[in-house]
């Protein structure tokens, strides 16, 4: 999940939550739960979404551009990346400045609390954003462990204060926009969805 935001997307995962993170281009077959991938970034994602039970076969997502349905000409050269429980909560976002780049999710992270269970959680995803013009574009795939591994594309508009980066979906249309938070350390780029609990770092090339 991917639950609809932007990697941001997310995205971006930015949905990579998410990477981003970020919007989505199309809806999961189910709604992220704290154990669910969250980020669409556009989990900026931006921004990330939790692939449905089944094979492994790959999907894109279901908008319609006229172009294959896709939302962005991004190449995911990313690492397949496990995401992984961490007991307690996210920490607290530092914000910082966002720079101009091309990022690739290098970590992904659920925080469980003090009653969840830590380590793999059986669901991977793969994640690239570019950031240019107050624009986040996200390309993520996500699978997993008896997931049905799917690959979305989403575009969205950002604006940043303090440590909160609210994005508005630019493709598809109408998908809204979602609040992430986020730590910008220049190459690192840390998007966290206080929702799902889930956390995209993103390194930046």
């Amino acid at each position: 999940m991917l639950r609809r935001q932007a990697f941001f997307i997310a995205a971006v995962l930015l949905q990579v939550g998410a990477v981003a993170l970020v919007g989505a281009c199309a809806d999961p077959e189910k709604k992220p739960a704290p154990a669910e991938p969250g980020m669409t970034t556009g989990s900026s994602g931006g921004g990330g979404g939790g692939g449905s039970e089944g094979g492994a076969a790959t999907t894109d997502g279901g908008f319609d551009a006229g172009e294959g349905g896709v939302c962005n000409d991004l190449v995911n050269s990313g690492q397949l990346i496990d995401r992984t429980g961490v007991s307690g909560d996210p920490p607290v976002a530092t914000g910082g400045t966002v720079v101009d780049g091309t990022y690739d999710l290098n970590a992904y992270s659920v925080y469980v609390g003090t009653a969840g269970a830590p380590g793999p959680t059986g669901i991977t995803a793969k994640s690239t954003i570019r950031i240019a013009a107050g624009k986040i574009d996200q390309i993520i795939e996500l699978g997993g462990t008896g997931k049905t591994t799917t690959v979305t594309t989403m575009s969205s508009a950002y604006s940043v204060t303090g440590a909160t980066l609210a994005e508005t979906d630019l493709c598809p249309p109408g998908g809204g926009g979602r609040q992430l938070h986020f730590t910008a350390n220049d190459p690192q780029l840390i998007l966290t969805d206080l929702t799902t609990k889930e956390a995209f770092t993103f390194a930046k090339r």
